[in-house]
């Protein structure tokens, strides 16, 4: 391999470990804001300081990536699409532009969704919708994000009801 191709493989992965990195501090801000953002009004008749909030959002956030990140990047990376580094740099860029304007403008969208899709949508590219793409892995996404949707629904109603009842 020439100088010149180990250089640019060597910025790439440079590039890619800090877009990385953007993208991660995005993401845990995000889900962390939609974690808590519900809860803040609930907690604040019984003082609970924001703070206290945000460090049990960021370390339900950390348990959460050291118990599920290594199955979720494996399935990100290989099973919906087989990333290289251009086509992660590819899914990244403007999965972080797209989770930035939604943070400016207060809008909650959800980051895994963002970046699923981006990674979706570049495997399809790259195969030119040859089938590089598992479409039973994309079904089951597609109702695991249902399911969560309705089950939030269901608990938080559950929730609201009882804690009207006791109150």
């Amino acid at each position: 391999m020439s100088r010149a191709r180990r250089n640019s493989a060597r910025t790439q992965r440079r590039f890619l470990l800090v877009l990385g990195g953007l993208v991660a501090f995005s993401a845990g801000g995000s889900q962390v804001g939609l974690a808590i953002g519900p809860l803040v009004p609930l907690f604040g008749e019984f003082d609970v300081p924001l703070v206290a909030l945000l460090l049990g959002g960021g370390l339900g956030l950390l348990v959460g990536s050291w118990t599920g990140a290594p199955r979720m990047i494996k399935a990100l990376s290989q099973d919906y699409s087989a990333l290289g580094p251009r086509r992660s740099i590819a899914a990244l860029i403007p999965s972080f532009a797209l989770a930035q304007t939604a943070v400016f403008f207060s809008i909650p969208v959800s980051f895994n969704q963002i970046i699923v899709s981006a990674i979706v949508g570049s495997g399809y590219a790259a195969a030119g919708g040859d089938g590089e793409v598992s479409a039973a892995k994309l079904g089951y996404t597609v109702l695991a994000w249902i399911a969560s949707l309705a089950g939030a629904f269901a608990l938080s109603y559950g929730a609201f009801t009882l804690l009207t009842a006791l109150v």
